[in-house]
């Protein structure tokens, strides 16, 4: 199994929690930021970059928080590893619903190499949920997240690498 299947299978058979238990506190930093993850990346990083691994529209099925929102089994799912430094530190998966790029997010389709954070935390989302997992077989810790966009759906799943400086002294000063 490639690498990018392994973390597909990690974001669709993880089982996720709520709670912040018996996570470091230097992880929880991270996991449990609820600002744009891309905004603090620039706090550590001299250079962060996108590198895109698949952009397309695809039949896909939500997760349960998904669901509720939205009944459609299509969305536009754009794939990406995010690299501070040019060392990969996220695989970040972003799923949008039709109706979500139609109405409120058709600059998505256009994002090309730049971050989408940096697009959508201007403005303002609001956070309906945010999960994370441990996936013991990889010893990586990922987080999803549920976001309304002026009333319309998106998620995001963000897979923290294993080259990601958790400890604050690998970080730039």
């Amino acid at each position: 199994m490639n690498k990018l299947n392994l973390y597909r299978n990690i974001f669709k058979n993880s089982d996720w929690k709520t709670t912040q238990n018996n996570v470091a506190s230097n992880i929880a930093d991270w996991l449990f930021h609820t600002a744009s993850l891309t905004q603090k990346l620039q706090t550590v990083s001299q250079n962060i970059s996108v590198e895109i691994t698949q952009e397309d529209w695809q039949a896909v099925s939500l997760s349960n928080n998904f669901a509720k929102y939205s009944q459609e089994q299509t969305a536009w799912v754009r794939e990406i590893v995010l690299k501070g430094d040019s060392s990969p530190w996220i695989f970040a998966q972003t799923v949008f619903p039709r109706a979500t790029i139609e109405n409120v997010a058709q600059e998505i389709l256009q994002l090309g190499e730049k971050p989408i954070g940096l697009w959508l935390f201007p403005q303002n989302p609001i956070r309906q949920s945010l999960e994370w997992t441990f996936d013991s077989k990889t010893g990586l810790y990922a987080r999803r997240s549920l976001l309304l966009l002026k009333d319309y759906p998106l998620e995001i799943y963000e897979l923290f690498l294993a080259e990601f400086p958790f400890e604050p002294n690998s970080r730039k000063e």
